[in-house]
């Protein structure tokens, strides 16, 4: 599969839902081509305006979508205050056109995987998880499988049904942490760091996927390799901030 199909291609806006504080999910048609083959993990870039020399301003998201579902596209964005992308997908009117190129991205599953499968993210990063975890679902490989989601606070989390269903498919252990949690909290506490590191010695031969904060990914990464992880074989990664 070419994983940098240029486009552009057309889509149209089919739902806008705000799922948590600050979180919206988009949902798109596949207008021209009616489908888009691609692979879980990969991103669209999405037009949102042009700039003051009328060039498009493009915005680049991952596909939250399964790939066998490529008529139509699912994203779970970041609205930020102020920000050019987040007041144009809010003010899109549902049922308006919008323009896309893509899939772009490297950030897909090994073809095979020799041991376990460890999903690390923080916040929207799950979202290109939730493909990965549904073509997962379709292997017959033998490696258990981890999520470590990361958040800060209980009312950041987001699409938990769709999370937990995604895990049960793919037969992944869901480890969901809140670094920021209330009192009522019962789940884990903390960062998601510390965590993947005290289960590293009982992991067999695991590749590992970072996405989300930049900064928890290099953390991460770091302390993984000092630890004897193979940086090219076993560690993938997305940053998105």
């Amino acid at each position: 599969m070419n994983l940098n199909m240029p486009g552009p291609f057309t889509t149209v806006l089919g739902s806008r839902t705000v799922i948590a504080p600050g979180i919206v999910d988009l949902v798109f048609a596949m207008v021209k081509p009616s489908r888009l083959e691609f692979q879980a993990g990969q991103f669209a870039s999405l037009g949102v305006g042009r700039d003051a020399d009328g060039a498009v301003v493009r915005r680049s998201y991952s596909i939250a979508s399964p790939s066998r579902q490529g008529q139509s596209l699912r994203f779970i964005v970041r609205i930020v205050e102020g920000g050019t992308a987040s007041a144009y997908l809010m003010g899109l009117p549902v049922g308006a056109e919008i323009e896309m190129t893509g899939p772009h991205g490297f950030f897909v599953l090994d073809r095979e995987h020799p041991g376990d499968i460890v999903f690390c993210a923080t916040g929207t990063g799950i979202a290109p998880v939730l493909p990965m975890l549904d073509e997962l679902s379709e292997r017959p490989e033998t490696g258990r499988r981890f999520v470590y989601w990361g958040l800060r606070h209980a009312a950041d989390v987001f699409a938990r049904d769709d999370v937990e269903a995604a895990c049960a498919r793919a037969q992944a252990a869901l480890h969901l942490f809140l670094s920021r949690p209330p009192d009522s909290w019962s789940g884990p506490r903390g960062r998601i760091t510390g965590a993947v590191l005290e289960a590293l010695p009982s992991l067999r031969a695991p590749t590992f996927y970072l996405v989300g904060n930049g900064a928890m990914i290099e953390d991460l990464k770091r302390q993984l390799v000092a630890r004897g992880v193979d940086r090219k074989r076993q560690i993938r990664t997305e940053v998105f901030f």
